[in-house]
């Protein structure tokens, strides 16, 4: 499969009136073959979202789930420190089985429900009490050869308004990812 996308990328190349633009994301950079960072000419870290952007990820994920009103999404982000929008929804489906593993529990016992409870805040604190966020995230990128051909960019630990033009590129990323999902999740 990796021949046959390699042969068909490079079908784009040879066609100079193509107007295709590739965009990809990894959690994991360094698991990239060279031979696929060779063909993408820029590479921008998003990094990690903060607690905020951390609250609305969580906000989206769990837009249309069964939870309690009383959910503190900020106490949650907070306890989320480090975490990817990855490691967010592992997090919230783990928290999800509470739910359905109490529910099979009264079922064995010969009580019947209609339908499992909301998803509590208990529930994610269970989770996030056993719970490791990714060891391998967005900051893996500072781990890869940033003076090879692929980065066209060069970073100096100096250049302090690139890193702010890319921070604030991953802000708007991320906001619109997050926008996009809910737009597509609205009826």
């Amino acid at each position: 499969m990796k021949t046959e996308f390699m042969s068909l990328w490079d079908g784009f190349t040879t066609d100079q009136n193509a107007q295709v633009m590739v965009l990809a994301a990894t959690n994991r950079p360094s698991e990239l073959d060279e031979a696929i960072l060779r063909r993408l000419p820029q590479a921008f870290e998003i990094g990690v979202p903060d607690r905020r952007e951390r609250v609305e990820i969580l906000k989206v994920i769990l837009k249309d789930e069964s939870v309690e009103e009383n959910i503190d999404f900020d106490h949650i982000a907070g306890l989320c420190e480090g975490y990817t929008g990855s490691d967010l929804f592992e997090v919230c489906k783990k928290a999800a089985y509470f739910p359905i593993r109490d529910l099979l529990d009264e079922e064995k016992k010969g009580k019947t429900s209609p339908a499992p409870r909301p998803v509590s805040q208990l529930d994610f604190e269970k989770v996030l009490a056993s719970s490791k966020k990714t060891k391998v995230a967005a900051g893996e990128y500072s781990g890869l050869n940033l003076q090879s051909p692929i980065w066209t960019g060069h970073r100096e630990s100096d250049d302090y308004q690139f890193q702010a033009a890319i921070n604030e590129l991953s802000k708007l990323v991320v906001s619109q990812i997050i926008n996009i999902q809910s737009d597509a999740q609205d009826p």
